[in-house]
């Protein structure tokens, strides 16, 4: 296989022999992985809080609040709907649970240190968070020497359970797993042939990058192009132009939120119809797609909601509540506050023995399916692909 780099305006491009494919040798069933053995804590086991001397009982949120963020804003709402909820059946031991939320908008600088005020001052029995793959890796990195649970509803890097660590829980299912359903129930039921990747360099679309990858190469089907796109200086206009000219037969793009829309308006002003592919994107709803793209768009949506008696019941209480829609996002965050909760229950106000309960909580049934952990802390969640015309 020949890999071309080719610097172009904020964009690297590597393109691949078209209908060349890899192979893997030997069985992979048979490769020890990761997950094979349960993670698992054994230090100190401190000694359980007493309920009655605390006036609250509260649990971190390591999101925005602000009514802008498509992501953090479903968060806090579900968080609060949850606790609301939770508050008005007697709270944990009757004291009444809350939410703290800590946050700063450069993650790796001020976000640390919010994440440590949220742990150590402002005393969190566990965190939920956060709205992407960054910030959930600087709430992983404070909650593991704090020896505190954290519960990550939207981050879907495969990375945050694969290294063992015994503290962190993922429920979306990973970019691995919506990326085999991307090639399994989109490229192959579809046929498509001559199919490009689109992806930008930020965390979120580099770990999506390289799990894609792998999917297509293992279907015998290695992307036609691989557009890798700076978030600074975007030239839509540009990059239509680029991917035209390979007369592609489908795409798959994963890019912040924000750059999805205005790359499909430009490509329908380029008169590129071929179907796109989507993994989830946090606070995105396919229905926004709509009306800004003339051809196929099929999303990953992280659950099954049809048929799903506790996500509708869910799903009214949250639109009585505050007069939107649900996202997946707030689904999860819901699920996360009462997981935690229930587990709680079972732990007392211990954070080792919370993380214990939470880790031998598989098969709660939440609002998004029944959460079964993997032997890493990851949700063995399925995704569900989703078309709109």
């Amino acid at each position: 296989m020949r890999w071309i780099w080719i610097p172009w305006v904020g964009v690297s491009l590597s393109c691949y022999a078209a209908g060349h494919a890899t192979t893997t040798a030997g069985d992979p069933d048979s490769v020890p992985t990761v997950l094979d053995t349960p993670v698992d804590f054994s230090g100190f086991r401190g000694v359980a809080a007493d309920a009655a001397r605390l006036d609250e009982v509260r649990i971190g949120l390591f999101a925005p609040m602000d009514e802008r963020d498509p992501v953090g804003s479903h968060m806090y709402r579900a968080a609060q709907l949850a606790v609301e909820q939770l508050n008005a059946s007697g709270g944990f031991e009757g004291v009444p649970l809350r939410i703290v939320t800590r946050w700063d908008d450069d993650p790796w600088r001020g976000g640390s240190k919010q994440m440590i005020r949220l742990v150590y001052e402002d005393s969190v029995w566990a965190v939920i968070g956060s709205v992407n793959g960054d910030a959930t890796h600087v709430a992983e990195q404070v909650v593991t020497k704090a020896w505190l649970p954290l519960v990550s509803p939207v981050s879907a890097d495969p990375t945050l359970t694969y290294i063992r660590i015994p503290w962190i829980f993922r429920l979306p299912p990973d970019d691995r797993v919506q990326a085999q359903a991307v090639v399994r129930d989109g490229m192959l039921k579809l046929r498509l042939e001559r199919v490009g990747l689109i992806t930008s360099t930020d965390h979120d679309g580099r770990v999506f990058a390289e799990e894609m990858l792998g999917q297509m190469h293992a279907a015998a089907s290695p992307p036609l192009f691989h557009l890798q796109l700076s978030l600074q200086d975007l030239d839509y206009d540009q990059i239509t132009r680029r991917v035209r000219s390979f007369q592609p037969g489908g795409i798959v793009m994963r890019l912040p939120l924000a750059e999805v829309p205005a790359l499909l308006e430009q490509l329908r002003n380029g008169d590129v119809t071929v179907p796109v592919l989507l993994p989830w994107i946090p606070g995105a709803e396919i229905s926004e797609f709509q009306g800004r793209y003339d051809g196929t768009i099929l999303s990953v949506m992280p659950f099954a909601a049809a048929d799903n008696s506790r996500y509708a019941r869910f799903a009214r209480a949250y639109r009585d509540r505050y007069g939107v829609h649900p996202t997946p996002t707030a689904a999860y965050t819901y699920d996360a506050v009462n997981l935690v909760v229930q587990s709680l229950e079972e732990s007392g106000l211990n954070r080792t023995t919370l993380r214990d309960a939470i880790a031998g909580g598989s098969g709660y049934e939440g609002v998004t399916g029944v959460i079964r952990w993997d032997n890493a802390g990851g949700n063995r969640a399925q995704a569900v692909l989703v078309g709109s015309r």
